[in-house]
């Protein structure tokens, strides 16, 4: 709908609130696998989680992962924070050079992939938002490729992303937009936030910087801001309607999950259907 709106008025601009350095072209690079089924799950014995909190960020996957430890003969290593996923898991910290490691063939883990049948790699799509994105995603792509070579697989396994979010697969699946960045705040009348978080990295950082006047203030008077969500976050919106001369401001009150009946596209690329379970109370009305 939102591409329509654009198609239909050039001076409408879509853009996502943070940066994403990812490679649209194939689903394969932002979804899990299309192959990560029960079926597959069952015959592997090893999974290596890279910078990922499944628990939160997939519970559906979370419990995939349990119901597979419970049957044994099954390790899970972690390279991130140390999290408590329900079952055993063996973390190999949080560094960079623990991943740099392990692609090069240096690391002692490097063995149980060696030895395992079926191993899994799983990361989340925040891996994109780092600077440093293209450089993490061709290293875990060099240790998927070598892992399918040495390990005693017959298939070739492609590395799974796990988005903690439905509207980031389903923007992905459609088209790749650009970040907001200090112009379109400085050329539009007004802005308009759908479902987005004032308390990302890139918001955060154009509101610092407007407040240190690193940049040119605004000349536009009367400007908007609508805001369209399911929370209302007051102190992070005063900032910015002071800091840009945002003089009015609408909030539309928008259902949860919950309170939504419709299609989504799921993180594997899946159109799914949710049915409405309770009453959205007040105004609130479907997005």
């Amino acid at each position: 709908m939102l591409q329509i709106l654009n198609h239909k008025y050039p001076f409408f601009k879509l853009r996502q609130a943070d940066y994403q350095n990812v490679n649209t072209d194939l689903e394969k690079n932002y979804l899990l696998s299309s192959n990560l089924e029960n079926l597959k799950l069952s015959k592997s014995t090893t999974c290596l989680l890279i910078g990922i909190n499944p628990r939160y960020e997939g519970s559906k996957l979370n419990l995939s992962l349990r119901s597979r430890y419970l049957k044994g003969n099954f390790n899970v290593i972690q390279i991130g924070s140390l999290l408590n996923l329900t079952f055993s898991s063996t973390n190999i910290t949080s560094n960079t050079k623990t991943l740099k490691s392990l692609s090069e063939g240096n690391s002692v883990f490097c063995q149980e992939f060696t030895n395992s049948l079926y191993p899994i790699m799983i990361s989340n799509a925040e891996l994109f938002k780092r600077d440093d994105a293209l450089c993490l995603v061709n290293m875990l792509n060099f240790l998927n490729k070598h892992v399918n070579i040495f390990s005693q697989s017959i298939n070739q396994d492609q590395l799974n992303i796990l988005s903690a979010t439905i509207n980031d697969v389903g923007f992905m699946n459609f088209n790749y937009f650009k970040p907001i960045k200090k112009k379109d705040f400085k050329d539009s009348i007004g802005v308009y936030f759908v479902q987005s978080s004032f308390s990302t990295p890139n918001i955060k950082k154009l509101l610092n910087l407007k407040l240190l006047n690193i940049f040119d203030s605004v000349n536009h008077k009367n400007r908007i801001l609508i805001t369209q969500s399911s929370n209302l976050e007051a102190k992070l919106i005063l900032k910015l309607k002071k800091s840009f001369q945002l003089n009015t401001h609408l909030h539309l009150p928008s259902t949860v999950f919950y309170e939504t009946s419709g299609t989504y596209i799921n993180t594997k690329g899946d159109i799914s259907k949710i049915t409405k379970i309770i009453a959205p109370l007040g105004q609130a009305k479907d997005d």
